[in-house]
């Protein structure tokens, strides 16, 4: 599959990603208003990383950092296995985490991700997904916080990648076919 800038149609443009993450931060804000001890939020590498970014800007908390990175694709389709590049750095036990993930695809990765971290126990484990692709399954993954909602297409900017290419544009979009 041959991808190029020009091929690429625009789904969610920058202003509209701003906004929206706005609005998911100050959500997460009220959600955990009054914890004694900071959020912690773990971004899954490479993807997430300018969504994670944004959206911890928005937060009006303490947060801790941590990065896990996985991955699971090849070229524009899941290879169905996970292969794991790093892991967390700090214990999560009895902490309030919050996975951030760039997209809910198939969900196999992220099932993955959150079987693994509930091992840790901690006090709650949420998702929150910059987009879901709400016709699949997700392997009943149900993320509390979600940006946009979209049909299953191949998407491709703001860290979505095809190949390593693709992850700096500044808005979200697709390509046709």
């Amino acid at each position: 599959m041959e991808i190029t800038r020009e091929k690429i149609k625009i789904l969610y443009s920058e202003e509209k990603i701003a906004k929206r993450i706005k609005d998911m931060g100050q959500q997460i804000s009220e959600d955990y208003a009054g914890l004694n001890s900071p959020l912690h939020m773990v971004c899954v590498l490479k993807g997430s990383v300018h969504f994670y970014s944004q959206l911890l800007l928005e937060i009006n908390m303490n947060v801790r950092y941590s990065f896990i990175q996985v991955a699971s694709y090849k070229g524009t389709q899941s290879s169905g296995r996970i292969n794991v590049k790093s892991w967390i750095d700090e214990p999560v036990q009895g902490k309030n985490v919050i996975v951030v993930e760039d997209i809910l695809d198939t969900g196999r990765t992220l099932k993955y991700i959150l079987n693994y971290l509930s091992r840790y126990k901690p006090a709650t484990l949420e998702v929150a997904a910059l987009v879901d692709k709400y016709e699949k399954d997700h392997f009943g993954i149900n993320p509390k916080y979600v940006g946009f909602q979209t049909q299953d297409r191949f998407l491709l900017g703001y860290g979505l990648d095809f190949e390593q290419k693709f992850r700096n544009l500044p808005y979200i979009g697709y390509v046709e076919g």
